[in-house]
């Protein structure tokens, strides 16, 4: 062997040990919330009250292992603008806490009476609210550590090229156990993984397809058709195995969802001037092209279904009837937060007896909110959410880097609201906790790395 050939090699060797070790910036602190997130997921969703108590307590403990760390807890102070969904946040526990005790605007439900309990509670049901406090109050830790995570661009980066590979990996289990049969599935026909609904699946993928598309559309700029297809061979691996996945739940929510966040991430893009009309026309050729060779192998169950789906909605509007008079009957407070099983069964007359008795959500996550909660629980929580959202694009318009990955995060979240009009994936504390994990990695990434 020559000189040339054993430096060329010994060069080599040490560029790819360079790219195992050292991880990447933030590795450990992107592990340890995502590995969070995906063993709720495969705990089933986390829906078992166990389940769901040991995921808090596990948001709480990463939280604080983050503000002991200097360099992580120095990033998520600098982070500005916190003050007004916490604000917001604050409130919504305040109603709920309110509901708990007679001092709720509706006074005692006339329920507690009934029953012989006194002192009684504007909630119906005192246990159910405390455990959906708790809960929120670990979908406020896990959205403080996105914002500890999204707080550096590095630490931001190695976390969502994280989540990309273990949504992928959880896609590929996923997929192998619905053709295989190996796993119980609560649908035939319909892939669903562990999280209990293919509908709440549906909201999973497609929420993961747009992420996906942030990077991946970034390391397609400047490159021309032909060699498209050679660049970012991981992120087209992943996007692949997403897509399948998602037209194998046959949701029509979530493939509902999923069109208006592309659209929504290219027109953003386009404003933002970060791509050109050419390859916007160029870019949704192809994705025409990649959903209709999808459809034609694994989407038959979901075009079947959008044929029916005058037939099942139906069924819905009948069910969002019922709820909305509920809410109508108590407005301002609600019934108490986690009380829907309850006020369901309460419902319930002779002609839906058997058609509704088996349902545990209103199949709409804002009706659900507003019968639970009231206005002055639901209000303020939407305006939560729509504060962060809000902040994360106007100050994303004004950064020059991170912007593809970041405006991806900001349209994945229509994916999510829009497939809340029709289904309940956000009931599932698992999708929630990622929900707000992805919340708090946006807003932070907005502001721009602190060092």
């Amino acid at each position: 062997m020559g000189p040339k050939q054993s430096v060329s090699r010994t060069g080599a060797g040490e560029r790819t040990r360079r790219k195992i070790w050292p991880p990447p910036e933030g590795a450990g602190l992107a592990a340890a919330g995502l590995g969070l997130i995906f063993i709720a997921h495969l705990a089933y969703g986390a829906l078992k009250v166990e389940a769901s108590l040991l995921a808090v307590g596990a948001s709480a403990l990463l939280l604080l292992a983050c503000l002991a760390t200097p360099a992580i807890r120095r990033d998520l102070l600098r982070v500005r603008g916190l003050a007004l969904p916490a604000a917001l946040f604050g409130l919504v526990l305040l109603a709920g806490l309110l509901s708990l005790t007679p001092l709720g605007p509706a006074g005692v439900h006339p329920v507690w009476a009934f029953v012989g309990v006194s002192p009684g509670s504007a909630t119906i049901d005192r246990s159910a609210t405390t455990l959906e406090l708790i809960k929120l109050l670990g979908l406020g830790c896990l959205f403080l550590v996105g914002a500890a995570t999204g707080a550096a661009d590095g630490r931001a980066r190695t976390a969502v090229n994280l989540m990309i590979a273990l949504s992928a990996i959880f896609g590929l289990w996923a997929f192998f156990n619905f053709t295989t049969g190996v796993q119980y599935q609560t649908q035939r026909g319909r892939l669903e993984g562990t999280l209990m609904s293919p509908n709440t699946a549906g909201t999973f993928f497609a929420m993961m397809v747009i992420v996906t598309l942030g990077p991946l559309l970034r390391d397609l700029r400047g490159v021309s058709a032909g060699q498209a297809l050679q660049k970012a061979t991981g992120y087209w691996a992943a996007l692949i195995i997403l897509v399948g996945c998602l037209l194998a739940t046959a949701s029509r929510g979530a493939a509902l969802g999923t069109g208006v966040s592309v659209i929504s991430l290219l027109v953003i893009l386009f404003f933002a001037g970060r791509v050109r009309l050419g390859r916007v026309t160029l870019i949704m050729l192809a994705a025409v092209v990649a959903a209709m060779v999808a459809l034609y192998f694994v989407g038959e169950r979901l075009v079947e279904r959008f044929s029916t789906f005058e037939e099942h909605a139906d069924g819905r509007l009948e069910m969002f009837a019922m709820h909305w008079r509920a809410f109508l009957a108590s407005p301002l407070g609600g019934y108490g937060l986690g009380t829907f099983d309850t006020i369901h069964r309460l419902l319930l007359d002779a002609s839906t007896f058997s058609s509704m008795w088996t349902v545990r959500a209103t199949h709409n996550v804002y009706l659900q909110w507003l019968e639970e909660a009231g206005l002055l629980g639901a209000v303020p929580m939407f305006g939560a959410i729509a504060a962060v959202i809000t902040i994360s694009l106007v100050r994303g318009l004004r950064r020059t880097r991170m912007t593809y990955v970041l405006f991806a995060l900001v349209a994945a979240n229509l994916a999510v609201l829009v497939h809340g009009f029709s289904d309940f994936a956000l009931q599932t504390p698992s999708i929630a906790l990622m929900w707000s994990y992805l919340l708090g990695l946006q807003f932070a990434m907005s502001q721009g790395s602190q060092r």
